[in-house]
């Protein structure tokens, strides 16, 4: 091959090296928007009330399905929240004594939703009870030594759970009472959703509870108390109780600088103990985790 061959052919490969440069600068430019269709946010809204009286549904969870990406209800019935998954991504909507719903992602994008739930019908069968033992199921110490479980800030966490693994039993117990141990908060007042889950193995699965029950913390630390005994809450095998922070109010800042001087955020704080396995979740439909090795200082009063 002579000189002017091979600067011929020299030329023919900086010619198609610059084509495929230029090739790949056109698939990044073409590629950048849809990967920002991905990862940018996309806003979910809407209003979630009852089907025969069209009244709001407060505190009704919205959440997309193994993902953190979700929220609850307001007093209205309002939703707002920011999406950063796919458009085909499963959106579930429920309420306990409703029947839930689903839709796709894309379905709810740039629409103000009108979403109607369909309350349950229940049949509960009759079980008899006639108590002549009482006991207490979970963690009904902690040691100073302890971590904690909880929440930080007002807003963003609402619908995250914690909670407790418990097993009651083959036999009905009638549950009297719940008692949970506080490290400390900063909130005048929290209010809670208290959740009842079978649990097959591990996994955590079918509600129990067939009402919501509220449950509000006024008190700064130590023990809570709340009386379950008028919900007539019958129950047996291994459950998942946890405990749903719905909202907040007021925030005092020395309680805040109390739990740890370098906090400028609110929280509430639960004491754990280290004897059951500890559930939680971050989002009205995310995965549950459980801590095998600790959980929250959280008990059942239950007479059998």
């Amino acid at each position: 091959m002579n000189f002017r061959q091979c600067q011929k052919l020299n030329e023919l490969y900086l010619s198609q090296l610059q084509n495929n440069k230029q090739m790949r600068t056109i698939l990044i430019i073409i590629l950048i928007p849809l990967i920002q269709l991905k990862v940018l946010g996309q806003i979910v809204e809407g209003r979630i009330t009852d089907s025969k009286t069209n009244d709001p549904l407060e505190y009704a969870s919205i959440g997309i399905i193994n993902t953190n990406f979700g929220t609850i209800t307001d007093g209205s019935g309002h939703f707002k929240f920011d999406a950063k998954v796919e458009r085909q991504s499963i959106v579930r909507i429920s309420m306990i004594g409703y029947e839930p719903q689903k839709f796709t992602l894309g379905e709810l994008l740039g629409h103000k939703n009108e979403i109607k739930l369909d309350e349950k019908t229940i049949e509960l069968s009759e079980v008899i009870i006639k108590p002549t033992i009482e006991r207490k199921v979970g963690e009904t110490k902690s040691n100073r030594f302890s971590d904690w479980s909880g929440w930080g800030g007002t807003q963003i966490r609402k619908g995250f759970e914690v909670g407790i693994m418990l097993d009651l039993g083959e036999k009905p117990v009638m549950v009297k009472d719940l008692n949970v141990l506080l490290k400390r908060q900063s909130f005048d007042k929290s209010l809670f959703r208290l959740h009842i889950r079978t649990v097959r193995d591990t996994l955590i699965v079918d509600e129990l509870l067939t009402e919501n029950i509220i449950l509000t913390i006024s008190k700064e630390k130590g023990w809570v108390k709340f009386d379950l005994g008028p919900h007539n809450i019958v129950l047996d095998g291994k459950i998942g109780l946890t405990l749903e922070w719905l909202d907040v109010t007021g925030n005092n800042t020395d309680r805040a600088m109390k739990i740890n001087k370098g906090m400028v955020d609110a929280y509430i704080l639960f004491k754990n103990n280290k004897n059951h396995w500890g559930l939680y979740r971050w989002g009205t439909e995310a995965n549950w985790r459980i801590n095998k090795k600790q959980c929250p200082s959280m008990y059942l009063t239950i007479e059998e």
